[in-house]
């Protein structure tokens, strides 16, 4: 059992560092693409190259009238509005604002698991969940102090709004995959979610496509591009779900508590972005909301005598 979580910790560890560098790199490459043009092209290419690997790996799905349904339902969450709402609030804030904020990713997941009945939420639990959103509060606060660029602080706020609503979708995401992942491979269930939420997107980032100016996509670009694909989409989907079958939603989306850290850090380092007070202690009270949420899981399984993943508070 310690060797499963110790596999899983590593696979996730790479996951907090691939989806950290990706919010920098996305940054950097909406700087000369569209938005909706360059999620739409990243998306098309990890949507093909996960198909051809799930019909390689597992041939043709077979899948049953409600199957279809939630495939349908995570795809509209998991990426169609969650990737709308991602590089739409990217593109108005800055990514260290933007990982912070999904810093409260495993608050909302346990608040989502919770009602799902897949996860118990104590008091101390439910106590982090309000210091955390009192955290994404300052964050959006502070955020349109600190500026996004050439669209100013207005532009920067409802950002932070939109990332925000990216992570309550990606939430939902995370706790409705887990009934499929118990007749589906982790492959089969990223690459037909992905690519039916491809399908929806397409139609909305058609105008974004025709007014792309294409030439102006320098090398640098279409490296990001190729690093968000395949590292951020393909690879890290593939390992983000094999790890909510193992182990769990709660305990899988406690592991997204350093993507946050990551991210900032990374859009400091790279694009120079700064922090400010306000942004400073909303990161500080979320994480004190992760905190109390961590200890509320661990004391309520240790009541119910089951194990404590290790690492946890």
């Amino acid at each position: 059992m310690r060797r499963i979580l110790l596999a899983h910790d590593l696979e996730l560890l790479l996951v907090v560092l691939f989806w950290g560098f990706n919010v920098t790199v996305v940054k950097r490459c909406l700087h000369e693409m569209e938005p909706l043009a360059f999620n739409i092209v990243r998306f098309s290419l990890a949507a093909v190259t996960l198909m051809a690997l799930t019909l390689w790996w597992d041939g043709p799905p077979r899948l049953a009238p409600a199957e279809i349904r939630r495939f349908l339902l995570l795809a509209l969450l998991g990426h169609a509005l969650y990737q709308i709402c991602f590089v739409l609030g990217l593109a108005r804030t800055t990514a260290s604002s933007t990982a912070l904020i999904f810093g409260s990713t495993p608050v909302v997941v346990g608040i989502l698991s919770r009602a799902a009945g897949h996860e118990r939420v104590g008091w101390a639990g439910a106590a982090g969940a309000l210091v955390a959103f009192g955290g994404v509060a300052l964050i959006v606060h502070g955020g349109t102090n600190a500026g996004a660029g050439a669209q100013g602080p207005p532009a920067a706020w409802l950002g932070n709004l939109l990332v925000m609503a990216a992570v309550v979708v990606w939430s939902a995401y995370t706790v409705l995959s887990r009934d499929l992942l118990r007749s589906h491979s982790p492959l089969r269930v990223t690459a037909l979610a992905l690519s039916l939420g491809t399908l929806m997107m397409l139609p909305v980032s058609i105008p974004s496509l025709a007014g792309q100016d294409w030439a102006a996509i320098g090398l640098v670009t279409w490296a990001g591009i190729g690093y968000s694909f395949v590292f951020a989409l393909v690879i890290s989907y593939i390992l983000w779900y094999r790890s909510v079958r193992t182990v769990g939603n709660l305990r899988t989306a406690l592991y997204s508590n350093l993507v946050p850290v990551s991210g900032a850090l990374f859009g400091v380092w790279l694009l120079h972005e700064r922090l400010n007070a306000g942004i400073g202690a909303g990161a500080a009270l979320i994480l004190v909301g992760i905190l109390l949420s961590r200890w509320s899981d661990a004391r309520e399984r240790r009541a119910a005598g089951e194990p404590v993943i290790v690492g946890e508070a």
